[in-house]
């Protein structure tokens, strides 16, 4: 794997769409929060429950998402589907750290969050993407 290997653009979809999912689904955990389990609350009171939240979201459903997301690279582009998946992690990543450096009140506290999350994710993709099996040539022997 090279990097002219890597479809950077699909990485950088990819990443964009990774990180909507991720924020649409932020969201909709705080809309089930305040519509369903605790209604009439002040509005600070919902945004304390969102900063609380976010990491727990992006923790458990960012493996899944990412494989998802690893699995439709695999469809579009087998051939540099590990790479693309391994750049689309890298992309992640960078937001991840601006994120965490602009992070509001201690960003210790949500540091592990990030790099747990961050493992599965990539543990994700790459599964997602094939693993070994997305670089070794289909046997079409019959």
């Amino acid at each position: 794997m090279t990097l002219t290997t890597i479809r950077w653009g699909l990485a950088a979809v990819a990443t964009v769409l990774a990180q909507f999912t991720l924020i649409a689904l932020s969201i909709a955990c705080v809309a089930v929060y305040s519509y369903g389990i605790r209604t009439g609350e002040t509005p600070e009171f919902y945004s304390s429950f969102a900063e609380a939240s976010a990491p727990w979201v992006s923790l458990i459903a960012g493996g899944p998402g990412f494989f998802l997301i690893a699995r439709s690279i695999r469809h579009r582009a087998r051939s540099a589907a590990g790479g693309t998946a391994m750049a689309l992690c890298g992309l992640y990543l960078i937001i991840e750290i601006a994120v965490l450096l602009t992070w509001p009140g201690d960003s210790s506290a949500v540091l592990p969050f990030t790099l747990g999350g961050m493992a599965l994710k990539v543990a994700g993709a790459w599964r997602g993407a094939g693993g070994i099996a997305a670089r070794e040539p289909a046997n079409t022997a019959v």
